[in-house]
Parts: structure tokens; sequence; C-alpha cells
């Protein structure tokens, strides 16, 4: 086997398969050459070349929530790191193990006029766990020491604590190679409990009972163990559970309509739905609206769960932060609990829940315009179980929170920083190594802006796309503001005439819906049969936010 004659690429590489990091998205490039030749020469790893840096960044982030292990990212230097921005800040929001390996010139040269030559040391240095520079050089025992004890402690964190940064001075010449003649592995481990103890435990336990509490849920992978504790949790009268579709949780006893709850609340009886013990956990809350309700509410307790963001005071009350597992805390809460439950919080809740499911079915639209809430109403009706569905942000996951969650179903979301950008690049990067049907919802100015992930239909041939065209940002017509602004559609939903034929170009088989009455069969087409992987449907912008409007009249 052979590899760059740079110690240093060897070593990155090495601490790689050490422990266990077989994934690795290049963009072309001269600098990071060092880097493809070792790579590519290894059977070990596995690799995809993007040439975009920032669609293979997200490429790279949906990677790695499908694999639930670290991805390398491998770039030139310059400009090329930069676009790996947006994605990295995605990552460390939500947690996710991204490892930036971005190849730069000997640190001497910057700020000396070179080419393609930036300040990209500390590029990410506000959304990485750790940053770590490699120079190359001569070998000698101390530098070995010191690269391999950073690279080690980095890539101990790289599970737990999200993304991370190695930059690697490297000089020329770039493209020389060797046999593989040593190793450069270390490892260092850190021991942590994540499990909380039995004393805290059980002051929570006395400190709840008997209180109206409520279990908010954000963003989550599937977590079979935290769901079972969870449905043992919500056993008791006194407790609610919300979740969205991103929780990933889904259970009858679970309120997961959020919005569509809250907006069925009268003021004059709000207090009897606030909580007086809150417990949160997960990442992002797409709800604006249960925000508010909580600010509002005179909690006694606010106890965060978890082991990302453990200070993170959304509600304005936080109390406690346990920094564990939830799956580990709900269980340990379960075997303190006692049978003093003396009000049926659940049952209000739940209720609610029921009243509005059953009054659903009866709405129709009053209009023979096809709109967004048809789409989204047709497409929850006939998507099969066990499909995994990627949301576009903005409206795409509003609506999405209006329908509960189809058993079996996987959602996911750039909920971190909730960006329009990337959002087709990393469900294809999940869709990738995944077996199932993969669906994105996507809107038309979030699927123009990943346009060049649609170069990438090969790389996932089970993902369809179902584009929502409303000739810009429909979310602008739906929020309180900007939908009266005069400014609203040249500079908040940036207006277009364009239509996604882009996918066409590009080898998907599209196809478009225009008009009402085709589209159960249009979208039939979608979901049932290889006729078509990318379908186009433009609603009316100006009904739509009318439409959504009735909805929520109807089920109040």
């Amino acid at each position: 086997m052979i590899c760059s004659d740079k110690w240093v690429v060897q070593l990155v590489v090495d601490q790689c398969k050490a422990r266990n990091i077989s994934h690795w998205v290049f963009s072309p490039g001269s600098r990071n050459a060092p880097f493809a030749i070792t790579v590519d020469s290894d059977p070990y790893f596995h690799t995809t070349v993007i040439h975009d840096e920032r669609s293979a960044a997200f490429f790279a982030l949906g990677l790695a929530e499908q694999l639930k292990q670290p991805v390398v990212l491998c770039c030139t230097s310059g400009s090329a790191p930069a676009n790996y921005l947006p994605a990295i800040t995605e990552a460390y929001y939500r947690n996710i193990p991204l490892l930036v390996v971005s190849a730069d010139r000997p640190q001497a040269w910057t700020d000396q006029g070179d080419g393609q030559t930036i300040r990209q040391l500390n590029l990410f240095k506000d959304f990485t766990h750790s940053v770590v520079h490699l120079e190359d050089g001569p070998l000698s025992d101390q530098t070995l020491w010191q690269h391999q004890r950073e690279t080690a402690i980095l890539f101990d964190k790289l599970q737990h604590y999200g993304p991370a940064h190695i930059n690697v001075g490297l000089s020329e010449p770039l493209y020389q190679a060797i046999p593989k003649e040593r190793s450069f592995e270390r490892n260092i481990t850190t021991l942590q409990n994540f499990s909380p103890s039995k004393d805290t435990i059980h002051g929570i336990a006395r400190a709840i009972e008997g209180k109206k509490v409520m279990v908010l849920c954000g963003q989550l992978s599937e977590d079979l163990a935290l769901l079972h504790a969870l449905e043992t949790f919500s056993s008791w009268s006194n407790v609610v559970v919300l979740t969205e579709n991103t929780s990933n949780l889904r259970c009858e006893r679970f309120n997961a309509c959020i919005d569509r709850s809250l907006n069925s609340i009268d003021t004059d009886n709000e207090e009897d739905f606030m909580p007086e013990v809150l417990i949160s956990l997960g990442g992002a809350v797409v709800s604006k609206r249960i925000k508010s309700f909580l600010r509002k509410s005179k909690l006694h307790l606010h106890i965060r769960v978890g082991i990302s963001f453990p200070t993170m005071d959304t509600y304005q009350q936080l109390s406690h932060s346990l920094v564990c597992e939830p799956a580990s805390f709900f269980q340990a809460l379960n075997e303190q609990l006692s049978n003093k439950a003396t009000v049926n919080f659940f049952g209000k809740w739940k209720q609610l829940d029921y009243e509005i499911k059953d009054r659903m079915p009866s709405f129709q639209p009053e209009t023979a315009l096809l709109t967004d809430f048809h789409v989204y109403q047709a497409f929850f009706e006939l998507v099969a179980e066990g499909t995994t569905i990627h949301m576009g942000n903005s409206s795409v996951i509003r609506y999405c929170q209006l329908f509960d969650p189809i058993k079996g179903c996987h959602y996911f979301a750039n909920r971190g920083t909730s960006g329009i950008d990337g959002s087709t690049s990393t469900a294809i990067g999940y869709a990738s190594k995944d077996q199932g049907l993969n669906i994105l919802l996507t809107g038309d100015v979030s699927f123009l802006y990943d346009a060049n992930a649609l170069r990438l239909r090969e790389l996932a041939p089970n993902l369809k796309i179902i584009l929502i065209n409303n000739q810009g940002g429909g979310i602008f017509r739906i929020i309180d503001g900007s939908k009266d602004a005069e400014q609203r559609s040249r500079f908040f939903e940036a207006s277009h005439g364009l239509k996604g034929t882009i996918a066409q170009e590009y080898g998907w088989k599209y196809r478009q819906c225009q008009h009402l009455m085709a589209l159960e069969e249009a979208m039939h087409a979608l979901l049932y049969t290889a006729e078509v992987n990318c379908l186009e449907i433009m609603t009316d912008a100006n009904q739509s936010p009318q439409t959504l409007k009735d909805f929520f009249t109807f089920v109040k």
C-alpha cells in the first residue's frame, strides 16, 4: 500500500483509521492531494468526490447523520474551506460529528501574497470543539509526540461534541508517494459517566410530585430506549409530552402537533394548559408559539436534560441542567416516582388533541386553486409507512408540523441554524447510505439555492424530490409583520419566475403539476412508480396563506 511521503498526512489518516472513521468527502484541489493519495490507496476508506465545497459539506452532514459516526471533509486551501462554514454551523448546533481536514500552505506564507492562502487556521473556531494545526516538516520525537497528543484528544471528543478542525500546512512537492512503512496512530480516551446520580433523581422525583409536568422534545435522532422510557413516564396523569416530527418520537399518548393544539386554546383558559414543571430535551424546537407560551408560564422548575448546550435557557426560566443521556434520566426517574398524581394534566391536553384530529378530515379548502396546504394534505395521506422524510426550512417544516407523524417514518431537517442552504445536499448525503425510500420536501428558494446538489443524483437514486414552487419565500406571507410590508415581494420573498426544470437538465425524471385536479395522480406517480423522481408543484402564492388561515379557524 502506498501513501503520501508527508508524515503529518499519514498521521491524520492513521488516527482516523484507529477511531473507525472510514468515510471521507473530498473536493478536488492541489494542496489536499497528499490526503487524496493516501486515503484512496487504502481500501479501508470510502471516498466521495464533490466539486462544490458547500454542497460537499452538507452532503457530509447528511451522511454523518445516517451513519451515526464522524465523516471527514477534505479540501484544498484558500476560499475552499470557507465554503464549509454554513454546514459546520449546522453541525455545531446539532452536535453532528464532522471533521474538517483543510490543506493549507505553511503558516509562514499566510498574508504574504501567495496564491490560495488566507487566515484559515481559526476559520471555524466558534463552531468547533477542537482546532489543531499541523505543520509539514522534519519528523522528530518531540513534534511527533505533540501532533499525536493533540489529534488524539481531538478525536476523543469528536463523537460526543460535534465538529472539529485539523488544518495542515503542506509544502511542495505535493504528489510524492511512498510505500506505507509505519503507523502514527495514538489513542487517548477520556472516560465519562453521563448517567445521573440517584440522589439527584430522587430530589427531582420529589419536586415534581403532584405538579403539572410538561416534557418538550426538540430535534432528536431515533432513540428507542428514550421512547420506551417516555412512554412509561407519560402514563402519569399529571404529565403531558409534546413532540415535533423532528423529535422522531411517536406514541399515541404524546401530543405531536404543537401549533395545532395551541391554536385551539382560548386566551381565557391558557393557565389551565400551562405547566408548573418543564422538562426539555433535544435540539431546536420549530414552534414559535410554544416558546412564547412557555415564556409566559410561571414555572416552578425548568429542567434541561442532555449533553449539548446544557445551559441553553430558551424559555427564560432554566433552574436545573442535567448533563446526561435523556433515556438514562427518564429510566432513572421512572424508578423513583410514586403514585401521587393529583391532576389530570395529560387528559386536558389529550382531549384537545383528539378534538382537533376529529375535525381535521372535514376540512376542505374552499378554492379550486392549488395551494401549499393541498400539497401537504395529499402527501401525508399517500406517503407510505417507513419512508424517510427530509424537510426544507421556513414554510415547509411548519406545514409538516400540522399533520400527525406517520408510523415508521423518520423526519430530518437542518434545524441547527434553520437555514435554507444545503437541504438538497443533506438529503442526498443521508440517502446515499440508506436503503429505503427518501423524500425531500422543499420550497423553490431552497431548491434553487442548492441547485449544484442536483448533479449528485447518481449518489442517491432512492431519493425523490417534491418541489413546492410558490414563486418566492412563502413563509413571509404567513408570519406577522412581513406579510404586510411593502418590501415583502422584492426584499423578503426574493420573488422570481423560475421553475425547477434545471433538475431535468441534471438527469432527474422531472414532472410538473399545475392544477388541483392533477395533484393526487402526480403525487402517486412520484411516490409509487419509477416514472418520476422530481415533482414540481406550482401553488398559488396569494391563495395559500388564506387557506392556511382558514384551516386554523376551522380546527380551533
